[in-house]
């Protein structure tokens, strides 16, 4: 093992200001003059960014924790099986408190959680791969895609998706006893009309061979529905259904509380999900946190304003009147209920 120097906070300030003297006085570079006193340039950087102070080392401290009373509630909420995982993740439990008259942010819930060990790590998947231009409007770029729940015959199981690429709503689901075919694409496409009154401009599809059917496309042709495919092996290009059947497979197909015994039932669960993704679910991927309804719409919440404008006075006025201005203005839960808000 090496011999380490410890110096004290003056000696560091003493030895700095050599270094400083001696690149004056020699007109020599700074490495060679290090090298002299016999100090690492990685040690001199270190002592240069403090100005020589040694780094304290008082651990970190909450100065705005959250109180007793909403920290129970995050609890309560987070180890609630009986409600979708998306309900249980920080962003769910930040609307439920809204609700509840609670404002909070999804950070400041998930410091909660951390705190009584009960946060997950998110890995990072970096990936590289080519997309294609954002719909600019609702039901301009519709995504559709299947889930095969069980290849077993004689009785083949599958979900059928379609999502709004713009708002990232759900605009149609069925649930099909069969291997997915050209007649439930058909199928799908007529539900979006029967929800919304019309057919989507664009529909993008992976490379099934339902998808790529005749009647598929002759249907499409008929009403004047352009087909766009994916590149084969590159589900990211199709990535708002992809997002959603990942979101469905963790909150109810993973879960009890869908019975794939009784079929008749599934459809009437299958839209009661539907309905919570699109008016209670908040997209991470946007700025305001608004749920997909919100965003198709152009019609946000009253939650979602009080959000908005306490989320700027944050920004331009600071914390404190922040929460002067909705305690103020809003009835609410509790005092200290703006805590960790602004905690990074």
């Amino acid at each position: 093992m090496g011999n380490y120097s410890i110096f004290t906070d003056f000696e560091k300030q003493k030895l700095l200001k050599k270094v400083a003297d001696e690149y004056k006085r020699l007109k020599k570079p700074k490495y060679w003059i290090l090298e002299r006193l016999g100090i690492s340039k990685s040690t001199y950087h270190d002592w240069l960014k403090t100005g020589g102070i040694t780094k304290s080392k008082a651990p970190h401290k909450v100065w705005n924790k959250t109180s007793k009373e909403i920290e129970d509630e995050i609890i309560k909420i987070r180890d609630n099986l009986e409600l979708y995982r998306s309900e249980r993740a920080p962003n769910g439990i930040a609307r439920q408190l809204e609700e509840k008259g609670m404002f909070m942010t999804s950070t400041g819930v998930w410091k909660v959680l951390n705190r009584n060990g009960k946060s997950r790590d998110l890995k990072a998947k970096n990936k590289i791969f080519i997309i294609y231009p954002r719909g600019e409007k609702f039901l301009d770029v519709v995504c559709i895609d299947d889930i095969m729940l069980s290849n077993e015959k004689p009785r083949d199981l599958a979900i059928f998706n379609a999502v709004d690429e713009y708002s990232r709503e759900s605009v149609a689901i069925s649930f099909v006893l069969h291997r997915s075919n050209q007649h439930d694409v058909i199928g799908i496409i007529k539900q979006i009309k029967t929800n919304y009154g019309r057919l989507p401009k664009t529909i993008r599809l992976d490379n099934a061979r339902a998808h790529k059917s005749i009647l598929v496309k002759k249907y499409c042709e008929k009403n004047n529905i352009k087909l766009q495919f994916i590149d084969p092996g590159t589900p990211q290009q199709n990535w708002p259904v992809e997002t959603f059947n990942g979101v469905i497979r963790k909150d109810l197909i993973k879960t009890c509380l869908i019975d794939w015994d009784n079929y008749k039932n599934n459809d009437i669960l299958l839209e009661e999900y539907r309905e919570y993704y699109n008016t209670k679910k908040l997209l991470n991927s946007d700025p305001l946190k608004r749920t997909p309804r919100e965003i198709s719409t152009g019609i946000t919440s009253k939650t979602t304003q009080i959000r908005l404008k306490v989320k700027l006075l944050r920004k331009h006025k600071g914390q404190v009147i922040a929460r002067e201005y909705t305690l103020n203005n809003y009835q609410l839960f509790c005092q200290n209920n703006l805590s960790e808000m602004c905690v990074n």
